[in-house]
């Protein structure tokens, strides 16, 4: 057994910022086109208010002018929020500026998502609802229960709900028809603990399943992968004979076809993941497993079809070329002292890669060129698939609004006024 490990290291929390780009991506109902700047539509909070702009910096909105909230999404003309990370009722408002207060849409409501302007949410009795995004309140209509309220996860992907459900039970991922119609799909005992343990591929759904998700302080050999068939809900394990550690998993992430994962990493003193040690690996949808890195790493994204970016245990990065379930080229992008990559897709193919770190955010295209974009004054950052170029906040120019395109150009001021922070960008 490896040192123990919390439950809170685990813990992979839904409102980190760039958490909210898988949810993006798992929010997607058929295939999306690349949308046009003023095709898109920011959100963002300044001083307790909710404005929306076109992604080119038009048409500007006041949403709301007593704002407070997190986990921003939309479904129809409405946006969806709560008030706090922990909190538990549903809030929701018009995207116009129509409405003066919010409204309380749900409570006692766990995770929600969205998909096809329809707003689903799981509540504390493990039972999932459904309406339409410009609904009433009391239009929803019941699809599901017997929700895992243990280990709650809720996400739409190609017109199925997976969640965590009790079994006789025991917990096991499942999904289930979005409408509710048909019966409980059950695809592995166990639980996928987060949104960001889902990789929904263009042909299955890749997921890395906790068989053991009780036992929180031995990490154990205990993760299974899935892929899971988008029309018919089954599921076949990949590695079901040679399950792979937790905490090797859970400091890993995903990339195309394949998961990395950090063998033989170990935990600090404080019961982070000490990422000096352990090298890492990667696990393919066909079960292959080969060593992708001599240290392990921090951060993973797929770039193109045949290349992943890494940031390694020395928060440098890297691009690795695989083929025939091997790494058959290094590069070396020479960017040091990052701490984040992640990728966007355009028509579902991963075509960029940012990074960001102490010195600025960067550029990577699938022919691995490097594009400086900022400098050290971004504050936060925000992109979306099938919306060009990244948006951030400029803390040299008074904490405003401003995007980018990919390859350096049209770097353009977005607002008039400072941002807290950027809450949502979507594709109209």
């Amino acid at each position: 057994m490896n040192k123990g490990f919390t439950g809170m290291q685990r813990k992979i929390s839904t409102f980190l910022l760039f958490t909210l780009i898988t949810a993006a991506i798992l929010g997607g109902g058929s295939a999306a086109q690349a949308a046009s700047l003023n095709q898109s539509t920011v959100y963002y909070d300044s001083d307790g208010v909710l404005y929306k702009v076109s992604g080119d910096g038009s048409n500007t909105t006041e949403v709301l002018l007593d704002f407070q909230g997190v986990d921003l999404v939309a479904a129809g003309s409405h946006l969806y929020y709560t008030s706090t990370e922990t909190s538990t009722t549903l809030l929701r408002v018009p995207n116009d500026g129509s409405r003066d207060t919010a409204e309380i849409f749900a409570t006692d409501v766990l995770r929600y998502d969205t998909d096809n302007g329809f707003i689903y949410y799981m509540d504390a009795k493990g039972s999932i609802y459904r309406a339409s995004g410009d609904g009433e309140p009391t239009s929803v209509k019941k699809i599901a229960d017997k929700a895992d309220t243990d280990f709650p996860l809720l996400a739409v992907i190609k017109g199925r709900v997976y969640y965590n459900a009790l079994v006789n039970g025991n917990t096991w991922i499942v999904s289930k028809a979005t409408n509710g119609s048909g019966t409980v799909q059950r695809i592995a005992e166990g639980a996928v603990e987060s949104t960001y343990f889902m990789n929904p591929a263009k042909n299955k759904l890749q997921l890395m399943v906790n068989t053991n998700p009780y036992e929180t302080y031995y990490s154990t050999n205990a993760v299974v992968m899935y892929t899971v068939n988008y029309s018919t809900g089954k599921a076949s394990a990949v590695n079901p004979k040679a399950k792979l550690d937790v905490n090797a998993v859970y400091s890993g992430g995903w990339s195309s076809s394949f998961y990395v994962y950090n063998k033989g990493i170990s935990l600090d003193s404080n019961k982070d993941y000490n990422y000096a040690t352990g090298k890492a690996f990667a696990l393919t949808t066909s079960g292959k497993t080969f060593q992708l890195h001599s240290k392990s790493i921090r951060e993973v994204s797929a770039l193109g079809t045949d290349k992943a970016v890494i940031i390694d245990a020395d928060k440098k990065a890297y691009a690795k070329t695989v083929s025939g379930s091997k790494v058959t080229k290094t590069t070396n992008l020479n960017l040091t002292n990052v701490n984040y990559v992640g990728d966007q897709l355009t028509n579902g193919t991963a075509t960029l890669a940012y990074i960001s770190g102490d010195n600025g955010l960067y550029a990577v295209s699938s022919t691995l060129k490097v594009t400086k974009l900022v400098g050290d004054e971004w504050d936060t950052f925000h992109f979306r698939d099938d919306v060009p170029g990244i948006f951030y906040i400029n803390a040299k120019d008074l904490y405003r609004l401003y995007h980018i395109q990919a390859n350096g150009s049209g770097n353009k001021v977005l607002s008039e006024v400072f941002l807290d922070d950027i809450l949502l960008v979507t594709p109209n």
